[in-house]
């Protein structure tokens, strides 16, 4: 059996760090937890790739970091509070109190969701990514990614009725 060469994790880690935790980042919105992610993030690929050989760094390593920050948003279990707000601007203070509340809700929502349609929603909003990146990245079909992202938003709108007290 050939022995395989080890792969350049400085280099590795080197190309997709910044990537992994602006994934993290979006989903938990705190620093401290998307850098604990980040870190798992390569030790798990590590780990991944002893066991065999890795097809897209890439790919694996936003489909671990997508996962594991959810995980992390689904144990935290407690409700955010909406944070005093630094009135920076002069010009309507409440925009701030709104956008902060509403990206809580959202990060709550998605956490709420099933595991792929997290994974799916995040990489098309957050990362910005299109369907056939997010189809490599998760290894699934164009056609998948489309309507996991469609059932992704109909929950979302559910929820975010439920929220608005619309029935």
């Amino acid at each position: 059996m050939a022995k395989t060469s080890s792969p350049d994790w400085s280099r590795i880690v080197e190309q997709h760090a910044e990537r992994i935790f602006r994934i993290a980042y979006r989903i938990l919105g705190s620093v401290h937890d998307a850098e604990d992610v980040s870190q798992q993030v390569f030790i798990e690929a590590r780990r991944i790739q002893q066991k065999e050989p890795i097809q897209s760094w890439s790919g694996l390593l936003a489909r671990v970091a997508t996962t594991r920050a959810i995980d992390v948003l689904r144990r935290r279990r407690e409700v955010v509070e909406l944070e005093e707000t630094d009135c920076v601007s002069h010009l309507e203070p409440h925009h701030h109190a709104t956008a902060s509340e509403l990206s809580n809700w959202l990060r709550r929502a998605v956490a709420k969701l099933p595991e792929q349609q997290a994974a799916v929603f995040t990489l098309c909003y957050f990362e910005q990514l299109d369907r056939n990146e997010v189809s490599a990245i998760l290894e699934i079909s164009v056609e998948a990614v489309s309507t996991t992202l469609y059932k992704a938003r109909a929950k979302l709108l559910q929820q975010l009725e439920s929220y608005n007290g619309v029935q």
